[in-house]
Protein backbone atom coordinates (compact mmCIF):
# COMPACT_ATOMS: atom_id res chain seq x y z
CA UNK A 1 0.00 0.00 0.00
CA UNK A 2 2.92 2.37 0.66
CA UNK A 3 4.11 1.92 -2.92
CA UNK A 4 1.01 3.49 -4.47
CA UNK A 5 1.69 7.19 -5.00
CA UNK A 6 -0.32 9.81 -6.70
CA UNK A 7 1.15 11.76 -9.57
CA UNK A 8 1.40 14.81 -7.31
CA UNK A 9 3.39 12.80 -4.72
CA UNK A 10 5.74 11.59 -7.43
CA UNK A 11 6.31 15.14 -8.70
CA UNK A 12 6.95 16.43 -5.18
CA UNK A 13 9.49 13.72 -4.59
CA UNK A 14 11.28 14.49 -7.87
CA UNK A 15 11.39 18.19 -7.01
CA UNK A 16 12.82 17.46 -3.54
CA UNK A 17 15.53 15.28 -5.02
CA UNK A 18 16.32 17.86 -7.69
CA UNK A 19 15.44 15.54 -10.52
CA UNK A 20 13.93 16.85 -13.70
CA UNK A 21 12.48 14.95 -16.58
CA UNK A 22 14.80 16.55 -19.14
CA UNK A 23 18.00 17.50 -17.32
CA UNK A 24 19.72 18.60 -20.55
CA UNK A 25 17.58 19.65 -23.45
CA UNK A 26 18.42 17.98 -26.73
CA UNK A 27 19.19 20.11 -29.73
CA UNK A 28 16.03 21.20 -31.41
CA UNK A 29 15.66 21.86 -35.07
CA UNK A 30 15.40 25.53 -35.82
CA UNK A 31 12.17 26.37 -37.52
CA UNK A 32 12.01 29.51 -39.62
CA UNK A 33 9.57 31.88 -37.99
CA UNK A 34 7.51 34.19 -40.16
CA UNK A 35 8.35 37.86 -39.69
CA UNK A 36 6.20 39.54 -37.05
CA UNK A 37 3.20 41.42 -38.34
CA UNK A 38 3.40 45.11 -37.55
CA UNK A 39 0.42 46.36 -35.61
CA UNK A 40 -0.87 49.81 -36.24
CA UNK A 41 -0.07 52.01 -33.35
CA UNK A 42 -2.34 54.71 -32.08
CA UNK A 43 -1.19 58.18 -32.99
CA UNK A 44 0.80 59.78 -30.19
CA UNK A 45 -1.13 61.97 -27.84
CA UNK A 46 -0.78 65.57 -28.75
CA UNK A 47 0.20 68.26 -26.34
CA UNK A 48 -3.10 70.03 -26.96
CA UNK A 49 -5.02 67.11 -25.41
CA UNK A 50 -2.79 67.29 -22.35
CA UNK A 51 -3.27 71.04 -21.98
CA UNK A 52 -7.04 70.66 -22.45
CA UNK A 53 -7.12 67.97 -19.76
CA UNK A 54 -5.11 70.12 -17.37
CA UNK A 55 -7.39 73.10 -17.99
CA UNK A 56 -10.48 70.94 -17.49
CA UNK A 57 -9.30 69.48 -14.20
CA UNK A 58 -8.11 72.90 -13.01
CA UNK A 59 -11.58 74.34 -13.68
CA UNK A 60 -13.19 71.33 -12.02
CA UNK A 61 -11.08 71.69 -8.90
CA UNK A 62 -11.84 75.40 -8.66
CA UNK A 63 -15.60 74.80 -9.08
CA UNK A 64 -17.46 75.62 -5.86
CA UNK A 65 -20.06 73.00 -5.01
CA UNK A 66 -22.64 75.01 -3.06
CA UNK A 67 -25.49 72.53 -2.95
CA UNK A 68 -26.93 71.29 0.30
CA UNK A 69 -29.57 69.08 -1.28
CA UNK A 70 -28.98 65.36 -1.65
CA UNK A 71 -30.22 63.29 -4.53
CA UNK A 72 -29.85 59.65 -5.41
CA UNK A 73 -29.02 59.14 -9.06
CA UNK A 74 -28.64 55.98 -11.06
CA UNK A 75 -25.68 55.48 -13.36
CA UNK A 76 -24.60 52.57 -15.47
CA UNK A 77 -21.52 50.54 -14.54
CA UNK A 78 -19.37 52.17 -17.24
CA UNK A 79 -20.10 55.66 -15.90
CA UNK A 80 -19.55 54.55 -12.32
CA UNK A 81 -16.16 53.07 -13.24
CA UNK A 82 -15.19 56.34 -14.91
CA UNK A 83 -16.25 58.34 -11.85
CA UNK A 84 -14.27 56.03 -9.57
CA UNK A 85 -11.17 56.31 -11.75
CA UNK A 86 -11.42 60.11 -11.73
CA UNK A 87 -11.72 59.98 -7.95
CA UNK A 88 -8.60 57.80 -7.69
CA UNK A 89 -6.55 59.65 -10.30
CA UNK A 90 -7.34 63.25 -9.41
CA UNK A 91 -9.08 63.10 -6.03
CA UNK A 92 -12.20 64.74 -7.42
CA UNK A 93 -15.47 63.85 -5.74
CA UNK A 94 -18.07 62.17 -7.93
CA UNK A 95 -20.78 64.66 -6.95
CA UNK A 96 -18.55 67.60 -7.82
CA UNK A 97 -17.84 66.08 -11.23
CA UNK A 98 -21.53 65.44 -11.95
CA UNK A 99 -22.68 68.92 -10.85
CA UNK A 100 -19.84 70.61 -12.74
CA UNK A 101 -20.70 68.65 -15.87
CA UNK A 102 -24.37 69.62 -15.59
CA UNK A 103 -23.48 73.30 -15.15
CA UNK A 104 -21.19 73.13 -18.18
CA UNK A 105 -23.90 71.44 -20.26
CA UNK A 106 -26.52 74.02 -19.29
CA UNK A 107 -24.00 76.80 -19.98
CA UNK A 108 -23.44 75.45 -23.49
CA UNK A 109 -27.19 75.08 -24.08
CA UNK A 110 -28.83 78.13 -22.48
CA UNK A 111 -32.07 77.56 -24.36
CA UNK A 112 -32.69 74.41 -22.33
CA UNK A 113 -33.34 76.21 -19.03
CA UNK A 114 -35.70 78.66 -20.75
CA UNK A 115 -37.49 75.80 -22.48
CA UNK A 116 -38.01 74.00 -19.17
CA UNK A 117 -39.40 77.21 -17.61
CA UNK A 118 -41.82 77.71 -20.51
CA UNK A 119 -42.95 74.09 -20.33
CA UNK A 120 -43.65 74.43 -16.61
CA UNK A 121 -45.67 77.63 -17.15
CA UNK A 122 -47.82 75.98 -19.80
CA UNK A 123 -48.53 72.87 -17.74
CA UNK A 124 -49.53 74.43 -14.44
CA UNK A 125 -51.82 72.28 -12.39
Amino acid sequence: MNEIKSLADQLREKLRNGETENPQPKEQKQVAKPPPVEKRKKPPKTASNETEAQAFFQALESFQLEGKEKSLIRVDSRTMNLLKRIKLAKGIDMNRFIVYSLHQYLGQHPWLAAHIQETLKKTEL
